[in-house]
């Protein structure tokens, strides 16, 4: 959307409303020399949110009204500004259905065009794709100019061209969702964990990673973090943006660990997870070997009469879960991205599969209430494929240390996942150690059963 600043909303200071000197009064910009009574505050915000989106500026006056550009700036005194933003969000909220999203913050003066002693409220309101916005007097406005006018009731058109935003919307989200990556003949009955993240599904900001392979590498590649376990060493581009890959030690024509990203930041990520088909109960106590509940679920295998159970190991998914969330917040810092963002997860070919999980507070709720059974090959986690259906996931600024953020967002991240396969995660249960300790744990066990089969393998090997 326009904007008549170079820096964000967040960062702006006195000195870049010097900018408004040279931008007119119109389409996208509205200047109030005080804070309007609240019906004409919803006028004006969804006047924007109904047409292009923009700005209204409170404490700004006109230089004329031959020359509609920013004359002076009388503010609004400060110790009214907290009040004065309160007024805003109740405007909005009490005179305006549906209330239209938007950002508003004062900007302190510093002594120059706006005074010490105040402010300037900035309300920056984004196109909407869930208009229309009808105002508490039943009108629909739009902005005509430097106006507010209302949509004549006999424009049908026009009133169906703002029904149909969202619409189309969420046709987009529906097609994304069910756009499953293309699996070979043996890879579709081997079990994927799909993510999809975005910043704005709404599409109110429209974000934007300028970025090259060069820049993209350190992001994927870097082994100092807790994504260490788990990083790419391929990246190029694609005619939609770029593509990473886990390659090293893997067949490349096979769909291994894989991060398609738009620089819209938009990402699809495919994540494989182990199978153990089994013959019987018994066999998986050699191929779960190293785990500490293996016994523990094998008899509740043969208790519940599993004669060839489909196992999926998912000791390895949250430690996969840190290292998603650790780039992805890389991503979005390049990109000056503050706000939170949104994930969905697919779980496919996971037809009549039974989920492992090392983690002793989980078995206790399989011996408690049975053994979950995927009933269903796709599942949606998530469900819904429409944007609000996504799960919202807050940058955590308020948590201290960027590695509890990262855990944090990543046990976010996992709870849809453990809904729709049934683990039961009790995220709020105190337990010592802690939930996501004990998922780290079985991960690094996870590890450690993995490399003992390798060597097996390759002893067998040497022995051939």
């Amino acid at each position: 959307m326009f904007s008549p600043f170079d820096t964000s909303l967040e960062s702006l200071a006195a000195p870049d409303l010097e900018r408004l000197r040279d931008v007119a009064e119109g389409w996208y910009v509205e200047y109030k020399s005080e804070l309007s009574k609240a019906v004409d505050i919803a006028k004006s915000i969804s006047a924007l949110a109904n047409t292009h989106g923009g700005w209204v500026f409170y404490g700004v006056m006109e230089k004329s009204k031959e020359e509609s550009v920013a004359g002076s700036f009388p503010g609004i005194v400060a110790k009214d500004a907290d009040g004065s933003l309160q007024r805003i969000r109740q405007a909005v909220a009490q005179h305006m259905n549906p209330a239209a999203h938007f950002d508003a913050r004062s900007v302190a003066g510093n002594g120059g065009s706006v005074g010490v002693d105040r402010v300037v409220i900035c309300v920056r309101v984004p196109r909407s794709l869930a208009a229309p916005h009808v105002h508490s007097s039943g009108r629909i406005y739009r902005r005509v100019a430097d106006g507010s006018e209302p949509v004549p009731e006999n424009d049908r058109h026009l009133l169906e061209q703002l029904f149909r935003r969202a619409d189309d919307l969420r046709k987009d989200f529906a097609d994304w969702v069910g756009r499953d990556p293309e699996f070979s003949e043996g890879e579709r009955k081997a079990p994927y964990l799909r993510l999809m993240l975005i910043a704005d599904p709404w599409g109110d900001e429209l974000p934007w990673l300028e970025t090259s392979v060069a820049k993209l590498k350190p992001m994927f590649a870097e082994t100092t973090g807790l994504v260490g376990s788990a990083p790419f060493d391929t990246i190029y581009t694609s005619s939609r943006g770029f593509v990473a890959r886990q390659a090293r030690n893997n067949d490349p024509h096979n769909l291994g660990l894989t991060w398609r990203l738009r620089e819209s930041l938009v990402s699809d990520i495919y994540l494989p997870l182990n199978l153990h088909a089994a013959d019987s109960p018994e066999w998986l106590l050699d191929v779960l070997r190293g785990y500490e509940q293996a016994e523990r679920f094998v008899r509740l295998l043969q208790a519940k009469s599993y004669s060839s159970p489909r196992v999926v190991d998912l000791n390895f998914v949250f430690s996969l879960l840190v290292g998603v969330v650790e780039i992805q917040r890389r991503l979005l810092a390049a990109a000056d991205w503050t706000k939170p963002y949104f994930v969905k997860a697919r779980l496919l070919n996971v037809w009549r599969t039974v989920p492992f999980l090392d983690v002793d507070a989980v078995l206790e709720g399989f011996e408690a209430d049975g053994l979950p059974v995927c009933l269903d090959d796709v599942v949606t986690a998530p469900s819904g494929t429409d944007p609000e259906t996504f799960q919202e996931i807050s940058q955590m600024a308020e948590v201290k240390g960027e590695e509890a953020r990262i855990l944090l967002q990543a046990l976010v991240m996992l709870v849809p996942i453990a809904r729709a396969w049934g683990l039961p995660l009790q995220l709020d249960r105190q337990m010592e150690p802690p939930l996501f300790q004990r998922l780290q744990e079985a991960g690094n066990r996870a590890t450690a059963v993995q490399a003992r089969k390798a060597n097996e393998q390759g002893d067998g090997a040497r022995r051939v």
